[in-house]
């Protein structure tokens, strides 16, 4: 049965808004979704339930009845992480606050491996060790994450610019001197609407002049039009709550360490002039 994620982001037609919201409830509440009609998950999206008819066969499914069986053929192959998150249901219930967090934790790093394979990351590597520039753009959520992916690139000896919280105004100055060669990483979480500022026109004036782009991000990352080159959704089973980023974090530190082990002269040079760096700033 073909997966309904992989469905999601394969569709090459356009996703309206209310197909956007649709599969960002399906994609962030599958367990719970697998018991809706469509008029009841047509409510939850405030949307008709003609439009969640349509949706189903735009992705290729008969109809709704057909897309909820992948749906549920795909909360069943994840059905272990029913039991971490029931775990951490009850840990909230009697108040405890660390073990829920470690439980939530817990379950998004083993979600990793069913979100991002090893090929995808190698295949964002290589475009990593292709570039000239690698331009970092996002808003406040994904912060932490730009900061991380930045010091680990610029360790490595390449070239990065982050682009973090800019307007439309500012981001076109920024990216002016985008070129060929470079590479575009765009990190969204939860909502379309926290993408960087003019998302669509980045993507698509890369893709113009033949710059490559990723998206990184959670589930709804997938529903973004136009796609990237390489997409890196990173799923988990409470997606609908508020979460660190932790799978994120490790998918960052792998394109990173993949990309060190691809060209390991350059990573190695590039520490040893940081080493040089520091002790020519320490001796002054």
């Amino acid at each position: 049965m073909e997966n309904f994620k992989h469905l999601v982001e394969s569709y090459d037609g356009k996703l309206t808004t209310a197909d956007r919201d649709l599969i960002s409830i399906i994609l962030s509440e599958p367990s719970e979704v697998v018991y809706l009609s469509s008029s009841e998950l047509a409510a939850k999206a405030n949307v008709h339930a003609s439009t969640v008819v349509r949706m189903a066969r735009k992705l290729g499914f008969e109809g709704y009845p057909d897309m909820r069986k992948s749906v549920r053929y795909d909360v069943d192959q994840n059905s272990g992480f029913a039991n971490i998150s029931q775990q951490r249901r009850t840990s909230i219930a009697h108040g405890s606050n660390l073990a829920s967090l470690v439980e939530g934790e817990m379950a998004a790093l083993a979600a990793v491996l069913n979100s991002v394979s090893q090929g995808q990351i190698d295949e964002g590597a290589q475009l990593l060790a292709n570039a000239d520039v690698i331009y970092l753009v996002g808003r406040s959520s994904a912060e932490p994450l730009m900061v991380h992916l930045n010091r680990r690139l610029r360790r490595a000896g390449l070239r990065v610019e982050t682009l973090l919280n800019l307007q439309r105004r500012d981001m076109a100055e920024r990216l002016i001197s985008l070129q060929e060669n470079d590479v575009v990483i765009a990190f969204g979480f939860q909502a379309p609407i926290s993408l960087p500022a003019s998302f669509e026109a980045l993507i698509k004036h890369a893709q113009l002049i033949g710059a490559k782009t990723i998206n990184i991000g959670d589930t709804s990352i997938l529903t973004v039009r136009p796609r990237a080159n390489l997409t890196l959704s990173v799923s988990r089973p409470d997606e609908g709550a508020m979460q660190l980023r932790s799978g994120v974090m490790i998918v960052c530190e792998a394109l990173a360490m993949t990309l060190a082990n691809k060209n390991p002269e350059r990573a190695l040079l590039g520490l040893e002039s940081l080493e040089r760096l520091r002790s020519d700033m320490q001796g002054e």
